[in-house]
């Protein structure tokens, strides 16, 4: 874990909306099984946008 982040996304709960993608899409992108983490340990400095996408995950699928 190299900024001491690690972002999940629990797919049984994923609806695809996207948000995450659209906020941080450098972390997150949209695959067949939905919800993807593409960059499971961003840098520290990437918690503010995996805030907002935790925010704004209509179902609450993110965490970090």
């Amino acid at each position: 874990m190299a900024g001491g982040l690690d972002v999940r996304i629990d797919a049984k709960i994923c609806q695809g909306t996207g948000y995450c993608m659209r906020v941080a899409p450098a972390i997150f992108d949209l695959g067949e099984e939905l919800g993807l983490v593409i960059d499971q340990y961003p840098a520290a400095d990437q918690e503010p946008l995996l805030e907002e996408a935790a925010t704004l995950c209509p179902t609450r699928a993110i965490t970090y």
